[in-house]
This record gives C-alpha cells, structure tokens and sequence, in this order.
C-alpha cells in the first residue's frame, strides 16, 4: 500500500511538472521612461558610455531599422562616432544596397564623389523613393568620418523576383544553389513572420493565399540569407580594430530569427542584437534582442 502511495505521488508529480513545462510563460520586462539602452541579459537601464562597454567585445553588431526615423539615425550615428572616437573603425552594411553597388559605396566612402553624385549613381530616389536620404546621412556621414566603408548585403530586385516566380532557367548555377540550399523550414521564424503576410494578395489569378503567403515566406528567407550571407563575407576581412555594423529593418533581426540565425550557422563569430523601439514602448517581452536602444518616435504621414 506505501509503495502504491508513493507511485501515485511520484505520478501527480510527473504530471504537474509535464504541466508546467506545457504552460505558456512569458517574462516582460517593465523599464524606466527615462531608459536610453536597455540590456535583456541584465535587465538594466544604460547610458550610451555603458552600452560602448557592452559593445566593446564584439565584431558584428546587428541593428534593426524603423525606417524612416530621424531621430533613430541620429542615435545611431552618435554611436558609431563614439566608436570611431575609441580608435575603431566602423563599417556599415545596409539593407538597401546590394553587393552590386560595392563600387559606387566605395567611391562615397572615400569622398571620390560627393553626395550629389552617389545619389544619382545609387538611384536612391528611384530605389528608395519613400524615405528621404537626409534621414539617414547622420549615419553615412559619421562612418566616413571614421574612415569606415558603406556596403551593400542584399538580393536585387530583379534576383527576389527568380526566387519568388521559382524561375530556374533565368538562374545560374550559383544562384540555383542558393535557392536550392533556403532553409524554409525554421518554425520559430515561421511563426514569428508568418502573421505579416496574413494580407497576401495573390499576383496570379490562380495563386491561393496559401500559396502566395508560402512564396512570400520564401523571398523572406532569401532575403535574410543572403545578407546574413554577405555579412558573413565581411566579418571574414574585419582586422582587429575594426567593426561592422550590419544595419536592415527591424523584423530581420528581431528575435534573433532572421539574418542573426542564418548568421550563427556560418560563423562562430560573437555578435550582439539592438533592437529599436519607441519612446512610449515600456514593457518588453524577453528574447526581443540583446540591447534595446529607445528613441523618441515620429509619427509617419497617413
């Protein structure tokens, strides 16, 4: 009889803890109005001089972007002065450039041509005719000051829409590979992103939503891959004075599910997440990123 007593508790135990484990817990994180930095890892507030600390060891960083907000840019150039100021030399790689784009990036870099002429070689207005270039010349600015380079990581237009039509005949073999070689199957990432298509309009007459929602999951991987994978090109040539900053919308870093987890199975290289948020945004679920930078948002026009 003790020994069936003892099975029973040991049994409700088992069960309560199987529970437990089952139960969805989610720690939030309730921070200070006043908080400029804030580490998940420590749960601390920091000023920008503690947050250079923090950064201190790490040759990637991953920023996310709420384009376009001034204000954020301002902050960010402000840290990447502040390391070139430390003796670092702070390369930024951006979402909106391409790899194509090396020359041009390279002769802004170096003042070869001046803004007027980049401008026009980039096709910043054709390409990113919704946010003004000043927004982010803070940034650009304080990188070449420091004598740092502008890249450029992403897929072109034209190579998104291969991978997005599944037209293999207008790839060449590397490019093949790479599409052959996406990763669709990460389901925290599906999870994550997945309710953003949830609005998917199919481009073709006979393309279900299911369908349309899968292949724009698909451009999304693309898109993460190959910047996590140029990236990875370039944290290969960083000397030990150097660092880069690798700088794409916020829903490509957050979480650690986009270009960060396809970065982490290329390269055992220690990186660090920012993830931006708005002033009047307090309390934070946990695993957002490692650092949370606050600045004061502007409201976009309708």
């Amino acid at each position: 009889m003790q020994n069936l007593s003892a099975f029973v508790a040991l049994l409700s135990t088992l069960l309560l803890f199987s529970a437990c484990q089952n139960r969805p817990f989610a720690i939030t994180h309730e921070i200070k109005a006043d908080c400029e930095y804030y580490s998940m890892k420590s749960a601390q507030c920091l000023d920008e001089a503690q947050m250079l600390k923090q950064i201190e060891p790490y040759k990637v960083i991953f920023i996310g972007d709420h384009h376009p907000q001034d204000a954020l840019h301002h902050k960010i150039a402000s840290l990447i002065t502040s390391l070139s100021d430390k003796g670092i030399r702070v390369h930024l790689a951006n979402e909106w450039f391409y790899p194509e784009d090396e020359k041009v990036l390279e002769d802004f870099s170096n003042n070869t041509i001046d803004e007027k002429e980049f401008l026009k070689q980039i096709e910043w207005n054709k390409r990113l005719k919704y946010y003004k270039y000043d927004s982010f010349k803070p940034m650009y600015e304080a990188v070449k000051r420091g004598n740092g380079r502008l890249y450029g990581i992403n897929l072109t237009k034209q190579d998104r829409k291969k991978i997005s039509d599944q037209n293999l005949s207008a790839m060449d073999q590397n490019e093949r590979l790479f599409n052959e070689g996406l990763d669709l199957d990460a389901t925290p990432h599906k999870n994550f992103i997945m309710h953003f298509f949830s609005h998917c309009h199919a481009a073709k007459p006979d393309e279900s939503l299911q369908e349309c929602r899968k292949r724009m999951y698909r451009v999304q991987v693309a898109w993460d891959s190959k910047m996590a994978l140029e990236s990875y090109k370039l944290a290969q040539r960083l000397k030990h004075d150097e660092k880069l900053i690798v700088f794409a919308g916020a829903l490509h870093i957050e979480n650690e599910l986009g270009i960060p987890l396809r970065f982490s199975r290329l390269s055992t290289i220690p990186t660090l997440s920012i993830i931006p948020l708005g002033s009047q945004t307090r309390e934070i679920s946990n695993g957002l990123g490692d650092y949370l930078l606050f600045y004061q948002q502007k409201r976009e026009m309708p």
